[in-house]
């Protein structure tokens, strides 16, 4: 870490945006309202403040992180032109055919399946045809496609995703579409998958590569957009923004590769976790990120983040690199209605930043959980955000009363807590999909909680699972942010290649891999990332003959001959510590070859506190809190700024962040570290 070098991280959610500055060896955060209207507006407004508060002028900052989930919001708005789909002769429909599955529920009898990103009067099939070898079986007819280009164009396309049969084998007649495409409209954008993405799997590449034509126009404008503004403000610093991989990239590079930043928004918080669970000495972390629109959650194993090359955006299927997380509704915000006059949900719509809830006074009259956590004195209304965004408590009561309590029969006080309880039992359910359902036991984990409501529910979510320990970050409503500034920059590059794992393939891998390493090298040079912070990895996808599954080892790039002989073994032991079961008279077929690129940056870290607690902690106010039905506890209020390394505080408790609340339920007790992140711990034995 360079203490001097003036960093910050930028993290725009659909209801807040979280700065983080650091320079001088100190950290500045705060959180100011999101502008959906325009983000670049919040954004600004919010580096300003920061800017004022660490006293630091904008020519003086040498580097600017950015997350957002813009992408995520294009598909909930759906305001995107009209897009068309260009593929091989016969297989126009792949899109809407999918994979013929009735999933989640099969026995559901009023299933539908999900729309296809492009309908199909502007799906277009055109004549040619390569084998999954790469040999050319029919030749391009050109007539054909400048027939379909002409058009797709007539019926109002703004975008065009190319999409060929096997064209990740060889891209030659992708290539050739989108010259004739350039050529006779330069207007239209287009997408190509031998660009997007070079696996096999029709039916995810073809859909990964009209997500790639849905949001490229947008996500450049935007990109161009803040990038100009931070300009205008005479930040000159090189802007860059988080990938759904963990790593960063520069706008500009970005641009040519719109999809791997559809999971921008909350991978932030995941990779500050992990750098501030390896600074705390804990490397087994369950993270829970849950903000104003939904909760985010993520397992982290021996200090690493689990990677999935499979992940969705909306209901559309991506083969993009992702950190693995699950995200349900379930924030802040979070609505909560009565389903057929008798059952109390909460989610998944959320009232966002414009009205948001009903006590922000804004206009909003729903019932979410950030009213009832205000109804049952979890939150100060003094002192939301700091301060700068007092609540109104009787607009809470008469929201929950009027939408749910009445309709229930109940008091407003019993259906703040059934709101709590219901938004709570979806986080449980979460947190063991990424833990029980993949063979894990929470127990082994430590609950990390940040954004704005986390450390809200941390404690009884840990409580449900049996898990003894919490771990709340210093500055909890900001750790997404932060973790822009714990960061590198990362490229992930993959080839399909079919083969039988065995020593003739060496040849054909190596070709590939001198590919990939090539692509490696230009993505970290165009994103500034010098020869000596250059750094390389390769893996290959692993399956047995006949699955469709695979899984992801790492290999030597220096020892192949050595690395192939012992994959197989390998493969088995893997195969059998996750599924429980190994095939070893079964052919092992290699499927994907990747290579990871990394440009190591200079991190922020978190500050340490030479100051020790000599006398307890002094509170601010005592104050009721509901803690079930009938059940109200006196609970000492604290301010965080008032806390110290080594003070410890028994629940029941409130400690008040400036941009977040911690609930310490009773038999819970805190202790802060060095690094003031508070250390929680369930004191009733399991």
């Amino acid at each position: 870490m360079n203490p001097g070098m003036i960093s910050i991280g930028v993290d725009t959610g659909g209801t807040h945006t979280d700065i983080v500055l650091s320079g001088n060896g100190k950290l500045f955060t705060l959180k100011v309202p999101s502008t959906p209207e325009d983000l670049c507006v919040g954004i600004i407004n919010g580096v300003k403040q920061a800017a004022k508060l660490a006293n630091v002028s904008f020519k003086s900052v040498e580097r600017i992180v950015y997350a957002s989930t813009y992408v995520t919001n294009l598909f909930i708005e759906g305001k995107n032109g009209n897009i068309g789909l260009i593929t091989t002769e016969g297989f126009r429909d792949v899109l809407e055919i999918g994979r013929a599955s009735r999933k989640p529920d099969v026995y559901d009898i009023h299933w539908r399946p999900v729309p296809p990103l492009v309908p199909r009067h502007l799906r277009f099939g055109v004549s040619e045809r390569i084998n999954h070898l790469g040999e050319i079986i029919d030749p391009l007819d050109e007539n054909n496609v400048t027939e379909c280009i002409e058009k797709l164009s007539q019926l109002g396309v703004e975008s065009i995703a190319v999409c060929l049969l096997h064209s990740y084998a060889n891209p030659i007649h992708e290539k050739r579409i989108a010259e004739i495409a350039n050529k006779l409209y330069p207007s239209i954008d287009i997408s190509i998958s031998s660009e997007v993405v070079r696996e096999f799997r029709e039916y995810e590449r073809t859909s990964t590569t009209c997500v790639s034509a849905y949001i490229r126009k947008s996500i450049v404008a935007h990109l161009n957009k803040l990038k100009l503004a931070l300009l205008a403000e005479g930040i000159t610093a090189t802007p860059f923004i988080m990938q759904g991989n963990g790593g960063i990239s520069t706008f500009d590079s970005v641009s040519n590769a719109p999809t791997s930043v559809t999971h921008s928004g909350v991978m932030g918080g995941i990779v500050g976790a992990a750098a501030l669970g390896l600074k705390a000495g804990v490397e087994n972390l369950i993270t829970l990120d849950m903000g104003g629109t939904s909760a985010d959650f993520s397992l982290i194993a021996n200090g690493t983040p689990t990677l999935t090359s499979r992940s969705k955006i909306g209901d559309h299927p991506l083969l993009v690199p992702t950190l693995d997380m699950i995200t349900i509704g379930a924030g802040g915000g979070s609505i909560a209605w009565v389903d057929g006059g008798v059952a109390l949900r909460v989610g998944p719509r959320s009232a966002g930043a414009v009205p948001g809830p009903s006590c922000y006074g804004l206009g909003g009259l729903e019932a979410t959980v950030t009213d009832a956590n205000l109804v049952v004195g979890r939150i100060n209304s003094d002192y939301f955000l700091g301060g700068a965004r007092p609540l109104d408590l009787s607009l809470a009561l008469k929201a929950i009363e009027r939408n749910i309590a009445i309709p229930l029969e109940m008091s407003p006080e019993q259906a703040a807590l059934g709101i709590i309880a219901v938004a709570e039992a979806h986080m449980v359910n979460a947190i063991r999909l990424v833990s029980v359902d993949r063979g894990l036991d929470p127990r082994d984990f430590v609950l990390v909680a940040f954004g704005g409501a986390g450390a809200l529910h941390a404690a009884r979510l840990a409580e449900a699972l049996s898990i003894r320990e919490v771990l709340i970050p210093p500055a909890p409503g900001n750790l997404s942010a932060m973790g822009l500034l714990c960061a590198n920059v990362r490229h992930d590059h993959a080839r399909t290649l079919v083969a039988n794992l065995n020593l003739n393939v060496i040849g054909s891998i190596k070709l590939i891999i001198d590919e990939l390493l090539l692509d490696a090298k230009i993505a970290l040079s165009n994103d500034r990332v010098l020869p000596e912070n250059q750094s390389t990895s390769l893996s290959i996808d692993l399956r047995y003959e006949g699955q469709n599954y695979e899984l992801t080892l790492p290999v030597d790039i220096n020892n192949l001959t050595l690395e192939f002989s012992t994959l197989p073994s390998r493969f088995n032991e893997k195969h059998l510590l996750i599924y429980g079961y190994q095939l070893k008279g079964r052919e092992v077929q290699i499927i994907n070859v990747r290579v990871t690129a990394i440009g190591k940056t200079i991190h922020t870290d978190w500050p340490e506190f030479n100051a020790k607690a000599l006398l307890p902690p002094k509170s601010i106010a005592k104050r009721s809190l509901l803690i079930s039905e009938g059940e109200r506890v006196d609970a000492y209020f604290f301010r965080f700024d008032d806390l110290l390394p080594d003070h410890e505080i028994l629940g029941p408790a409130i400690i008040e962040y400036s941009g977040s609340t911690l609930f310490v339920p009773p038999n819970w007790k805190v202790k802060f570290d060095s690094m003031m992140n508070t250390r929680m711990n369930y004191l009733i034995p399991i």
